[in-house]
C-alpha cells in the first residue's frame, strides 16, 4: 500500500510548489484543525495526521487546538524529516509524535478505540478504491466512540462538475511549473492527476458518504468545496 500514495523522488523535493497549485490547501488545513478544536472543546484529545507531509497541518491543529497531541504519521522517510523540522517545538514539548509508516500498517498495529481523531488532507484520493474502502475500515476502528474522521480532499461531484475542476486544476500546475523549467515534474504531476480520475481510483463523494455510513459512522457531512476539494466529517456512534 506504501507505493499508492505518498510523494517520492522530485514531487516529494517539490513539495511546496503544489501549495501554489492548490491556493486554497492552507485554508483546507485550516477549517480541519478548527474542526479538531471544536471537538476537542477542551478535552485533551489525540489525533492521528494521516500523511503528513511537511507536517504543515500538524502544526495547524496543535496551534489551534492546545489540547491536541499529534501523531504525525508519512511513509516517506524525506517528509518526516521535514515535518520534524517543522514540528520540532511541539515534540520537544511532547505534544507530536513522529511516524515513518504506511498507514494500512500503523492502524492496523493500534488498539481499537485509541485514537479521538483521524485527519488527513489530500491524501486518500490517491489510493485505489479497494485499499481505501480497508484504510477506512480500520479508522472507524481507532477510533474513540464519539471519535471524528475529518478529510479535507478530492471528492469528485457530478462528470460535469469534475471534468471543469481537473481543467482548473491542470491549468493551474502549467501555470506554475512551466515558467520555472520544471518540465518533467509538470508532466508526473499532469499524469497523477488524471489518473486520480481513473475508475479504478476516483473519489467521489456521494459514493464515499454512502460507503463510510455502511461502514457503520454514524454521520457523515461534506462543506466547504473548493473546486474539486471538500471537507468531510465523519463520527462514530457514541
Amino acid at each position: 500500500m506504501s507505493s499508492e500514495y505518498g510523494f517520492k523522488g522530485a514531487r516529494n523535493e517539490e513539495y511546496q510548489l503544489i501549495r501554489k497549485v492548490y491556493p486554497h490547501f492552507g485554508e483546507m488545513q485550516r477549517l480541519v484543525a478548527e474542526t479538531v478544536s471544536r471537538h476537542a472543546g477542551g478535552r485533551l484529545v489525540r489525533v492521528a495526521d494521516l500523511s503528513c507531509g511537511d507536517g504543515q497541518m500538524a502544526h495547524t491543529i496543535l496551534s489551534a487546538c492546545p489540547t491536541a497531541h499529534v501523531v504525525a504519521l508519512d511513509n516517506e522517510e524525506k517528509m518526516i524529516q521535514q515535518a520534524g523540522d517543522n514540528l520540532e517545538e511541539f515534540v520537544r514539548e511532547g505534544r507530536c509524535q513522529l511516524e515513518c509508516h504506511d498507514a494500512l500498517v500503523f492502524f492496523s498495529s493500534q488498539s481499537s478505540d485509541s485514537f479521538d481523531v483521524v485527519a488527513s488532507a489530500l491524501t486518500l484520493h490517491n489510493l485505489l478504491q479497494a485499499a481505501r474502502h480497508q484504510l477506512h475500515g480500520e479508522i472507524l476502528r481507532v477510533l474513540k466512540p464519539g471519535g471524528l474522521f475529518v478529510n479535507a480532499d478530492k471528492y469528485a461531484e457530478g462528470d460535469a462538475e469534475r471534468f471543469h475542476a481537473l481543467g482548473v486544476t491542470l491549468g493551474r500546475f502549467f501555470d506554475t511549473f512551466v515558467p520555472l523549467g520544471k518540465l518533467d515534474l509538470l508532466r508526473a504531476w499532469v499524469l497523477h492527476n488524471v489518473a486520480d480520475q481513473g475508475p479504478e481510483r476516483v473519489m467521489k463523494e456521494i459514493e464515499t458518504v454512502e460507503e463510510l455510513k455502511r461502514l457503520g459512522f454514524a454521520t457523515v457531512n461534506t462543506s466547504s468545496r473548493m473546486n474539486m476539494e471538500a471537507l468531510l466529517v465523519a463520527t462514530k456512534a457514541v
